[in-house]
């Protein structure tokens, strides 16, 4: 299917996309809360047209079709200890459907005297048992993301997409420590 194709098909179906983001977002707080997990936020947004189109558009990108892109969804869960990023995962891995071959733990990326971008992201989508409740059964077969990093993880993101100087700042923790 191309380009044009995919995002046609996006826009057709964009309610449904931003519908599952908002009861998935719902979803993950009311679990998030009945576990007990104290977390700093989640937050959530669907593709938009623009994003999608560069997506797709990449040489090493390809698609068949729009159900293969595993991010039109996402969601963002900060937490304030790093610890509970592994805590917030396993909740997911219970409750939802993981495709393991789509996630990645960036934690493992770097060597462990390195300070950088770290992020834990779970490709999942509503198990089976949820999509039978008429409220879900629309999201059948639509993968969302969802990035888990503590706060500190967070700002740091922020920064080395923000700052330029991110190598300099980086050399001067790891002489820190």
């Amino acid at each position: 299917m191309g380009s044009k194709e995919l995002i046609k098909e996006f826009e057709q179906k964009i309610s449904i996309f931003t519908s599952l983001e908002s009861m998935t977002s719902s979803l993950l707080n009311a679990l998030i809360t009945q576990a007990g997990i104290p977390i700093h936020s989640v937050t959530s947004r669907t593709k938009n047209i623009q994003s999608l189109s560069g997506k797709i558009d990449r040489p090493s990108k390809s698609y068949r079709n729009l159900l293969d892109i595993t991010d039109l969804v996402g969601f963002r869960v900060t937490t304030y200890f790093a610890d509970d990023v592994d805590k917030i995962a396993a909740l997911i891995e219970k409750e939802f459907s993981v495709d393991e071959s789509n996630s990645i733990d960036k934690r493992k990326a770097l060597d462990p005297d390195r300070f950088g971008y770290m992020s834990l992201h779970l490709v999942g989508e509503h198990k089976s048992s949820r999509l039978k409740l008429p409220e879900y059964k629309q999201y059948k077969g639509i993968r969302f993301e969802v990035q888990i990093r503590s706060i500190l993880q967070h700002a740091w993101a922020e920064i080395e997409k923000w700052t330029p100087l991110v190598g300099h700042i980086s050399s001067f923790l790891k002489w820190l420590t």
